[in-house]
């Protein structure tokens, strides 16, 4: 997020919307073109108060989607 806040003052960052607003607009014309091209996407969505409606959302969208997190532990042998 930093190339989107403008100052931060007593904790509080100050967004720049202008900036904001640019590169939303050009994100939405990549992912309609993608999609009128009928390509895939994987939408990842893992914060627990999202979760539900990500998915409800995305299965309605038919889309690929993550809305949990999961970890791997390695183990390593020496």
């Amino acid at each position: 997020m930093t190339p989107y806040i403008s100052a931060k003052r007593k904790g509080i960052h100050i967004t720049n919307l202008t900036r904001i607003a640019r590169f939303l607009s050009e994100a939405c014309d990549l992912v309609f073109d993608a999609a009128s091209r009928e390509k895939q996407f994987l939408i990842v969505g893992t914060k627990n108060k999202a979760a539900n409606l990500i998915e409800w959302t995305l299965i309605k969208a038919r889309c690929h989607y993550v809305n949990k997190k999961f970890f791997i532990k390695k183990y390593f042998i020496l």
